[in-house]
């Protein structure tokens, strides 16, 4: 999938456009994410939750090494090519994370993010996929089509924390 040169190819998703995950991106990724906990995630759980989650930005190294373990990833990127929201999918349907930029949220980055990785998960031949979402990201992955398989209870720096796993039948 990585060496496809169709899946490496941009493709629009509103005002972004969506390429496959680069290790330059790494920097820019950690921000992202930091952004995404502490600008949307912060919505849904209170501020120890959200610092338990994410203290700050993660190592650029540890997102970039995560992102280049053969997995697949995209990145959506803005007019200037900055990244806004990124995605990834392992190997056996898992969709391990998914973050957007406050900037970006409800334009579409995310959507087209999620199509493309449907896509590859079919061509792939994958019959199920599955993520532990947070309750920030709930709502956009039931609108995929995902359904809540059971909600899961969890501590992080001793912080009581919740997500869900979510299933989606791919057919």
């Amino acid at each position: 999938m990585k060496g496809d040169a169709e899946e490496g190819a941009p493709r629009s998703g509103g005002r972004y456009k969506i390429r496959q995950f680069r290790a330059d991106d790494a920097e820019d990724l950690a921000e992202v994410f930091r952004s995404a906990v502490h600008g949307i995630a912060s919505r849904f759980y209170t501020p120890e939750q959200i610092n338990a989650w994410c203290p700050g930005a993660p190592p650029a190294a540890a997102i970039g090494q995560k992102l280049s373990d053969g997995r697949a990833a995209w990145v959506a990127v803005d007019e200037e090519g900055a990244p806004a929201a990124f995605i990834d999918l392992e190997s056996d349907g898992h969709i391990d994370m998914l973050f957007c930029h406050p900037r970006a949220a409800g334009q579409g980055a995310a959507a087209a993010l999620y199509g493309r990785l449907e896509t590859a998960a079919l061509r792939q031949g994958l019959k199920l996929l599955y993520v532990e979402a947070s309750e920030a990201a709930r709502g956009f992955f039931e609108r995929q089509g995902f359904a809540v398989d059971r909600r899961r209870e969890f501590e992080r720096s001793g912080v009581k924390l919740h997500n869900y796993r979510m299933v989606k039948i791919l057919g």
